[in-house]
């Protein structure tokens, strides 16, 4: 493994907890800006505790899938199973334009509530991170593929069986002299 490929790959874990950290930082926010709203009479308050606790949801979503393993295979019919795959399929770019779209309801009437402004912008830079995320999750698949990729060898399997039959089992019609023995367990 090349050198410059360890340092890459421990940099695309830091950006992967930096999404993840700016996401509960977002939610953190969401929450404390909610409760304030709320304690002003300001609608946009359960708007803000409400994207709150999806943004909550998403963001354990890698926890609960590192600690949980689920066997699709034998509750195919729960429908909480095809929740879950629904909310595995929110990843990436999908999860940042969910993101974004949800903090612009924050940005809407930013002299009412000033936290909610503020909130807006982190879930929108969380939402951003996640964007970027692809890019080094189609890097990664791309980098599957090509390690699934069968290499191109140009001596095919069944020549080293023609050699091995012919070690193990040699032409009678030809006598081996002692000289080809040795070569054979020199080999």
């Amino acid at each position: 493994m090349p050198m410059g490929y360890a340092s890459n790959d421990c940099c695309c874990e830091v950006y992967l907890w930096t999404c993840r950290i700016s996401g509960f930082i977002a939610v953190l926010v969401l929450s404390g800006a909610g409760v304030e709203a709320i304690y002003y009479g300001h609608s946009l308050g359960i708007y803000l505790l409400v994207i709150a606790f999806v943004i909550a949801v998403f963001e354990s979503v890698f926890a609960v899938n590192f600690c949980v393993a689920l066997d699709v295979g034998l509750c195919e019919k729960v429908k909480a199973l095809k929740l879950w795959d629904v909310i595995l399929w929110l990843d990436d770019w999908k999860k940042g334009l969910f993101y974004i779209l949800l903090a612009i309801p924050c940005f809407i009437q930013p002299h009412k509530v000033l936290l909610a402004l503020i909130s807006g912008c982190l879930v929108f830079i969380s939402g951003m991170f996640y964007m970027i995320k692809t890019f080094k999750t189609r890097r990664e698949k791309r980098l599957e593929m090509l390690s699934q990729k069968e290499s191109y060898d140009r001596f095919e399997d069944l020549q080293d069986d023609m050699i091995e039959d012919d070690i193990i089992n040699p032409n009678t019609e030809q006598p081996m002299s002692v000289a080809d023995q040795s070569e054979i367990l020199e080999v």
